[in-house]
C-alpha cells in the first residue's frame, strides 16, 4: 500500500504544437534569483481593496480545515474537500447555492478529488478531477465523463477557456512504472471529450521534479513530495514559471505564447536544484517564489523567498507584504490561495478562530470587525478576496 510522506506544507499528450508569437532568441530580461536584492515592503491595504465573505454555516453545511477554496467570481465561490468529496457552491454573498458528493466507484463518481475541481461558469459547469475528469452542473447532475486519469504523474488541470483545459503532466517518479517523462508537458484539451487540441511549445529535454520515490525494505515505495504555494492564472491567462525551465511565459486567451523572463543560474547549474515559481502576477508586477529542492536535508528544502518583478520599470527587489490584519495572515503576507479569472484578484479562506483572536485584542478595523462580531469559533470559514489596485 501506498503510503504519502509530506515533508513540507504551504504547484499531455502529442499533437500539433501552438507556435510562439515571438522567438526565444530575442533578448529578454534577466532575473538572478540568487542575487540579494534591496528589499521592498508594502503595506497590502494601501495597494489593494480587501473584502471579507462570511459563508453560510447550517447543520448540512460543514466545512473542515482540509477544504480548499477552488473559485471566485463576481457571482459565485465554491469550496471543495479533497478526501471527503464534497463539494460546496456559494452564492457570492456567502449563502449557499448547491452542494453534492458524488464520491464511490461507479462511472459516474470519483474516489477523491485528487486533481482539484474547475468550476466554468460560462458553461455552468464543474470539473472533478481524479481517476477520471467527471463533469457536472452547478448542482451536481451527471453530464459527461473525459476519459483522462489526472491521479496519474501528479496531472494539474486549469480552466482556459470555454472550449478547452489547460493540462500539465508532471514527471512520473513510480520505480515500478516505465517509460520517459514527457518533454512538451503542456497541452491544451477539448471540454467535450478529452481529446487533444494542441501542445504548448514549452520543450524540457531535462525535468525536475518536488517528488522522489522511497522504497522500504519490503520493496514497497512512498513518494516523497515538497509542497509549495503556486499559482499560474493572471485573470484569464496564464503565467508559466516551469520548475525545469529557465524562461518564464506568458500564455493569453489567444494561444499566443509569449517568453516574458529569463532567470539566472539556471536551473541545470546547481545541485540541489534552485526552483522558481510564480506566487501571483498582476498588470504591475509579478510575485516570483524560489527555493532549493533538497530532499538530504531535514526539511526537503529551504525557506521559500520572494522576489518582485515589475513589468514597467525592470526592478527586482525582494518582497515583504505587510498585513495591518496581522493576528489573521501572521503579519507577513504572500499570497497562498487561488488566483481569479479576473486580473489583478486573489483569494483565500480565513478560519473564525484567527478572526476573533483578533478582534479580542482590538486589531481590526472597518467591515471585518463588525464581521468579527457575529462569529462563532465553529462557523465556517471566511472568505477574503484581495483586489490590487491598477
Amino acid at each position: 500500500m501506498i503510503k504519502r510522506i509530506i515533508i513540507l506544507a504551504s504547484f499531455f499528450w502529442g499533437g500539433s504544437q501552438i507556435i510562439i508569437s515571438q522567438s526565444k532568441t530575442v533578448d529578454l530580461p534577466v532575473i538572478d534569483i540568487s542575487k540579494t536584492y534591496p528589499k521592498i515592503e508594502k503595506r497590502l491595504q494601501d495597494i489593494a481593496d480587501i473584502e471579507y465573505i462570511p459563508l453560510e454555516t447550517t447543520d448540512d453545511i460543514l466545512l473542515s480545515d482540509h477544504d480548499a477554496l477552488s473559485y471566485v467570481s463576481d457571482k459565485y465561490l465554491m469550496v471543495h474537500a479533497i478526501v471527503r468529496g464534497d463539494i460546496f457552491v456559494f452564492n457570492r454573498n456567502g449563502t449557499i447555492y448547491s452542494h453534492f458528493n458524488h464520491k464511490g466507484q461507479s462511472g459516474r463518481e470519483y474516489s477523491w478529488i485528487k486533481g482539484g475541481v474547475i468550476f466554468d461558469e460560462n458553461n455552468e459547469e464543474i470539473f472533478v478531477c481524479s481517476q477520471s475528469i467527471q463533469v457536472y452542473s452547478l448542482t451536481g447532475e451527471y453530464k459527461r465523463t473525459l476519459k483522462i486519469n489526472t491521479m496519474d504523474n501528479e496531472m494539474k488541470v486549469f480552466n482556459f477557456d470555454d472550449e478547452e483545459l489547460l493540462v500539465y503532466d508532471d514527471v512520473n517518479v513510480d520505480p515500478f512504472l516505465k517509460g520517459d517523462y514527457k518533454t512538451n508537458p503542456y497541452s491544451l484539451i477539448s471540454k467535450k471529450d478529452g481529446s487533444l487540441i494542441s501542445v504548448l511549445d514549452i520543450h524540457l529535454p531535462k525535468r525536475y521534479s518536488t517528488r522522489i520515490a522511497q522504497i522500504d525494505d519490503k520493496g514497497r515505495w512512498a513518494p516523497r513530495q515538497i509542497y509549495y504555494p503556486c499559482s499560474m492564472n493572471f485573470g484569464p491567462d496564464f503565467v508559466i514559471a516551469d520548475i525545469s525551465s529557465d524562461t518564464l511565459y506568458l500564455l493569453t486567451q489567444s494561444k499566443e505564447l509569449r517568453p516574458l523572463l529569463i532567470r539566472t543560474p539556471s536551473v541545470h547549474s546547481s545541485e540541489p536544484r534552485l526552483i522558481w515559481v510564480t506566487f501571483f502576477a498582476t498588470e504591475k508586477f509579478v510575485l516570483i517564489g524560489k527555493f532549493p529542492i533538497d530532499f538530504n536535508s531535514r526539511g526537503g528544502g529551504g525557506r521559500i523567498s520572494c522576489l518582485m518583478y515589475e513589468f514597467e520599470t525592470g526592478e527586482t527587489r525582494a518582497w515583504t507584504g505587510i498585513d495591518v490584519d496581522a493576528e489573521i495572515t501572521k503579519r507577513s503576507w504572500t499570497p497562498l490561495g487561488i488566483s481569479s479569472n479576473e486580473k489583478n484578484m486573489t483569494a483565500q479562506l480565513i478560519w473564525p478562530s484567527s478572526i476573533i483572536i483578533a478582534y479580542k485584542t482590538k486589531q481590526l478595523k472597518g467591515d471585518i470587525e463588525k464581521i468579527a462580531m457575529t462569529l462563532n469559533e465553529d462557523d465556517n470559514p471566511v472568505v477574503r478576496i484581495i483586489k490590487f489596485k491598477e
